[in-house]
């Protein structure tokens, strides 16, 4: 057996095999035993029919396509083996020629992922700066929380809390819509009922019966509704006026937060969760940007099968699942008003960019040999099991330990697994990216990795060639699921 090799673009190879005569005339003979038992033939019995009897009965190409339906499939497998080729999907089969035999095969095969000089890349990190305005504005929502509301006879000011009987109709619907005693605060910049209503409380008298009319904005979400006139009929029954508790150490106490005690404390903590939780908000939007980077300064080399797998997902998670029979399938386009053809190809760019995203995380794990210890998951465990379980304070020790139960299985820790590894990989990026101009990229940085093999050689750069946020784009949270749910697949 002959074969020429051919490297094509889009991870694919070409394998042109060219079969022995002596090889193809043993598969003919066997094509005849199969055949001389399925077909009659006047005058012999099943199975004892002789080939040129046979060929004269069925013809030369009918018989000659039995004998490839076994010759080629075999021909090819050993093709794999002797050319050392990892092919990801089926091959696409043609016949070159009969006399010789000449098989061609178009093979998909693991991508080919060169990160460049990555640990040279730089992309300034947002800082973020809490402010004492924003400390301020969240102490005061804490003190909202234990505030006293006291009735007062006055006109509506900003923050009291009304208590009213109110009728709206808006231009061009049938009914209004009524709601008596309803009570509900007054606050800047808050949405209460339609857009513009709150406004226009403020120095309105309770016991009197007002009428308000506004026209509501050209680009309100409800489209039937936007540009129209409301029209509010209120009579404000009780005006409530809030009162804020002191901040003292005293109050600070009260709220029974372990560790803090004082006002001075109380501070530190509020600024602290802001800074944490503006940091989460966007270390998202940061990590989309350097794996963008990332997938900008490699090279990447991958089938286009990749991307149709990753369309598969797409359309199975935002269908809940209804692709997995043709009538879910249907009836799910149906009510998105849309065809399967017309489905993908809008899918298409979005896919493509998870795959690239997916297979550049892939390879970075794999050269920062990020390793992902068994205590490590056990802490990752705990750490759901204590979220759900409605954390450490008066939590039921037999519920977190059922819920840890329910994690802490092979399949469990697998996926839980590849999450940290995945995270880890995006935090040392992070690392990498965030670092000053001109510092860090000509140190070694062995020493500064997790080692271990938790991805060897030709295991991560196919990650999402296996199955891979309501989102309206490629996310890195899409490549990291891609990456990950392969992963546990393997």
């Amino acid at each position: 057996m002959a074969i020429t090799k051919e490297r094509l673009p889009r991870a694919r190879v070409s394998l042109e095999i060219e079969v022995d005569q002596e090889r193809v005339e043993k598969h003919m003979d066997r094509a005849v035993a199969r055949l001389s038992k399925q077909v009659r033939v006047p005058g012999f019995r099943p199975g004892k029919v002789p080939r040129r009897n046979l060929e004269r009965h069925v013809g030369t190409a009918a018989l000659l396509q039995e004998a490839l339906e076994e010759l080629v499939p075999e021909v090819y497998q050993e093709a794999l083996v002797s050319e050392e080729l990892d092919a990801i999907d089926q091959p696409e089969f043609s016949l070159k020629s009969t006399e010789p035999l000449v098989v061609t095969a178009i093979v998909p095969v693991r991508p080919e992922i060169d990160l460049k000089d990555y640990q040279s890349l730089r992309a300034p990190k947002p800082e973020v700066n809490i402010t004492d305005e924003q400390v301020a504005d969240a102490l005061t929502a804490i003190r909202r929380r234990h505030a006293v509301l006291e009735p007062v006879d006055r006109p509506v000011q900003w923050d009291d809390t009304v208590r009213a009987d109110v009728t709206v109709a808006v231009d061009g619907q049938a009914e209004p819509h009524v709601e008596e005693d309803a009570e509900f605060p007054v606050r800047e910049g808050s949405v209460v009922s339609l857009p513009g209503f709150v406004e226009k409380l403020i120095g309105l008298e309770r016991g009197v019966a007002h009428h308000i009319e506004f026209q509501l904005p050209e680009d309100f979400g409800a489209e039937e509704l936007a540009g129209k006139t409301a029209k509010y009929d209120i009579t404000i029954h009780e005006v409530k006026q809030e009162v804020l508790p002191e901040v003292d150490d005293e109050f600070v106490v009260s709220l029974d937060e372990e560790g803090v005690t004082t006002v001075a404390e109380m501070d530190a903590r509020i600024r602290s969760d802001l800074q944490t939780q503006a940091e989460r908000m966007i270390i998202g939007d940061y990590q989309d940007e350097i794996v963008d980077l990332l997938v900008a300064t490699s090279s990447l080399d991958y089938p286009e099968v990749l991307v149709d797998r990753e369309i598969d997902r797409i359309i199975d998670r935002e269908s809940n699942h209804a692709s997995h029979t043709q009538e879910g399938l249907n009836n799910w386009l149906n009510a998105q008003g849309t065809t399967l053809e017309e489905l993908r190809e809008s899918l298409t760019e979005r896919a493509d960019l998870t795959v690239r995203r997916a297979l550049v995380i892939g390879r970075l794990i794999e050269a920062e040999d990020v390793e992902i210890t068994d205590e490590m998951i056990d802490a990752e465990i705990d750490s759901l099991a204590g979220q759900m379980g409605g954390g450490a304070a008066g939590a039921n020790p037999d519920s977190i330990a059922a819920i840890r139960g329910l994690f802490d299985t092979p399949d469990g820790r697998a996926s839980i697994k590849n999450q940290l590894i995945t995270k880890t990989a995006l935090e040392r990026l992070v690392e990498i990216c965030s670092e000053p101009e001109g510092e860090g990229a000509a140190a070694p940085r062995a020493s500064r990795r997790r080692r271990g093999g938790a991805a060897t050689e030709g295991d991560t750069a196919d990650r999402p060639t296996d199955e891979s946020l309501d989102e309206s784009e490629a996310t890195t949270t899409d490549a990291a699921e891609a990456a990950a749910e392969a992963e546990a697949k393997e």
